[in-house]
Protein backbone atom coordinates (compact mmCIF):
# COMPACT_ATOMS: atom_id res chain seq x y z
CA UNK A 1 0.00 0.00 0.00
CA UNK A 2 2.11 2.87 -1.30
CA UNK A 3 -0.37 5.41 0.10
CA UNK A 4 1.30 5.13 3.54
CA UNK A 5 4.64 6.16 2.04
CA UNK A 6 3.00 8.96 0.02
CA UNK A 7 1.14 10.23 3.08
CA UNK A 8 4.28 10.11 5.20
CA UNK A 9 6.10 12.17 2.55
CA UNK A 10 3.14 14.56 2.36
CA UNK A 11 3.20 15.14 6.12
CA UNK A 12 6.98 15.66 6.10
CA UNK A 13 6.64 18.20 3.29
CA UNK A 14 3.83 20.00 5.14
CA UNK A 15 5.90 20.14 8.35
CA UNK A 16 8.92 21.45 6.43
CA UNK A 17 6.80 24.16 4.80
CA UNK A 18 5.20 25.01 8.16
CA UNK A 19 8.64 25.41 9.70
CA UNK A 20 9.75 27.68 6.84
CA UNK A 21 6.58 29.76 7.21
CA UNK A 22 6.89 29.99 10.99
CA UNK A 23 3.83 27.90 11.82
CA UNK A 24 3.78 26.24 15.23
CA UNK A 25 0.86 23.98 14.33
CA UNK A 26 -0.86 22.80 11.18
CA UNK A 27 -4.66 22.88 11.32
CA UNK A 28 -5.49 21.94 7.74
CA UNK A 29 -3.72 20.33 4.80
CA UNK A 30 -5.34 20.53 1.38
CA UNK A 31 -4.24 18.09 -1.32
CA UNK A 32 -5.35 17.50 -4.88
CA UNK A 33 -5.64 13.91 -6.11
CA UNK A 34 -6.29 13.17 -9.76
CA UNK A 35 -8.50 10.31 -10.86
CA UNK A 36 -5.66 8.93 -13.01
CA UNK A 37 -2.91 9.33 -10.39
CA UNK A 38 -3.11 5.77 -9.12
CA UNK A 39 -3.57 7.14 -5.60
CA UNK A 40 -6.64 6.08 -3.62
CA UNK A 41 -8.09 8.99 -1.59
CA UNK A 42 -9.64 6.65 1.01
CA UNK A 43 -6.25 5.07 1.65
CA UNK A 44 -4.61 8.50 1.96
CA UNK A 45 -7.27 9.52 4.51
CA UNK A 46 -6.72 6.33 6.51
CA UNK A 47 -2.93 6.72 6.50
CA UNK A 48 -3.23 10.42 7.35
CA UNK A 49 -5.28 9.74 10.49
CA UNK A 50 -2.68 7.23 11.63
CA UNK A 51 0.50 9.10 10.68
CA UNK A 52 -0.46 12.66 11.65
CA UNK A 53 -0.23 11.74 15.35
CA UNK A 54 3.49 10.98 15.06
CA UNK A 55 4.34 14.70 15.27
CA UNK A 56 2.79 17.38 17.47
CA UNK A 57 2.80 19.90 14.60
CA UNK A 58 0.31 17.77 12.63
CA UNK A 59 -1.39 15.86 15.45
CA UNK A 60 -4.72 17.72 15.16
CA UNK A 61 -4.58 18.53 11.45
CA UNK A 62 -7.54 18.07 9.15
CA UNK A 63 -7.04 16.65 5.66
CA UNK A 64 -9.08 18.08 2.79
CA UNK A 65 -8.89 16.20 -0.50
CA UNK A 66 -9.83 17.86 -3.78
CA UNK A 67 -10.61 15.07 -6.24
CA UNK A 68 -9.87 15.97 -9.85
CA UNK A 69 -11.29 13.78 -12.63
CA UNK A 70 -9.09 12.49 -15.39
CA UNK A 71 -9.40 14.42 -18.62
CA UNK A 72 -8.21 13.51 -22.09
CA UNK A 73 -8.16 14.97 -25.56
CA UNK A 74 -8.54 12.84 -28.67
CA UNK A 75 -5.51 13.16 -30.92
CA UNK A 76 -7.71 12.42 -33.92
CA UNK A 77 -10.83 14.60 -33.59
CA UNK A 78 -9.81 16.97 -30.76
CA UNK A 79 -12.73 16.11 -28.45
CA UNK A 80 -12.00 16.75 -24.74
CA UNK A 81 -13.71 14.43 -22.26
CA UNK A 82 -13.50 13.03 -18.73
CA UNK A 83 -11.65 9.78 -18.31
CA UNK A 84 -11.90 7.41 -15.35
CA UNK A 85 -9.19 4.98 -16.48
CA UNK A 86 -6.38 4.85 -18.98
CA UNK A 87 -6.51 3.36 -22.47
CA UNK A 88 -10.07 4.14 -23.51
CA UNK A 89 -11.37 5.03 -26.91
CA UNK A 90 -12.61 8.49 -27.83
CA UNK A 91 -16.39 8.63 -27.34
CA UNK A 92 -16.70 10.72 -30.52
CA UNK A 93 -14.61 8.93 -33.15
CA UNK A 94 -13.71 5.71 -31.25
CA UNK A 95 -9.99 6.06 -31.93
CA UNK A 96 -7.65 4.94 -29.06
CA UNK A 97 -5.16 7.79 -29.45
CA UNK A 98 -5.67 9.99 -26.41
CA UNK A 99 -3.60 12.71 -24.82
CA UNK A 100 -4.06 12.86 -21.02
CA UNK A 101 -4.47 16.55 -20.12
CA UNK A 102 -5.49 16.37 -16.44
CA UNK A 103 -5.97 14.01 -13.52
CA UNK A 104 -2.50 12.63 -12.81
CA UNK A 105 -1.85 14.97 -9.88
CA UNK A 106 -1.00 14.21 -6.30
CA UNK A 107 -0.28 17.70 -5.06
CA UNK A 108 0.02 19.56 -1.78
CA UNK A 109 -2.16 22.61 -2.46
CA UNK A 110 -1.96 24.48 0.86
CA UNK A 111 -1.53 24.27 4.59
CA UNK A 112 -3.19 26.34 7.27
CA UNK A 113 -2.06 26.72 10.82
CA UNK A 114 -1.07 28.89 13.73
CA UNK A 115 2.04 31.05 13.63
CA UNK A 116 4.74 30.74 16.26
CA UNK A 117 4.01 33.69 18.53
CA UNK A 118 2.57 34.55 21.89
CA UNK A 119 -0.84 35.44 20.45
CA UNK A 120 -1.03 32.56 17.98
CA UNK A 121 -2.12 34.13 14.70
CA UNK A 122 -3.82 31.99 12.04
CA UNK A 123 -1.98 31.80 8.72
CA UNK A 124 -2.18 29.84 5.51
CA UNK A 125 0.40 28.92 2.93
CA UNK A 126 -0.61 28.22 -0.65
CA UNK A 127 1.53 26.05 -2.91
CA UNK A 128 3.69 28.34 -5.02
CA UNK A 129 3.63 31.28 -2.57
CA UNK A 130 6.84 33.30 -2.58
CA UNK A 131 7.17 32.63 1.14
CA UNK A 132 6.40 28.97 0.84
Amino acid sequence: MHEFALTDDLLKLARDEAERAGLARIDKIIVRIGGLSGVFPDSIEFAFEFLKRENEVTADAELVIEKIPGCAKCSNCGKVFELDRLFLFCPECEIPTLEIIDGRDFLLVSIEGEEKSEGGVKASLEAGDENG
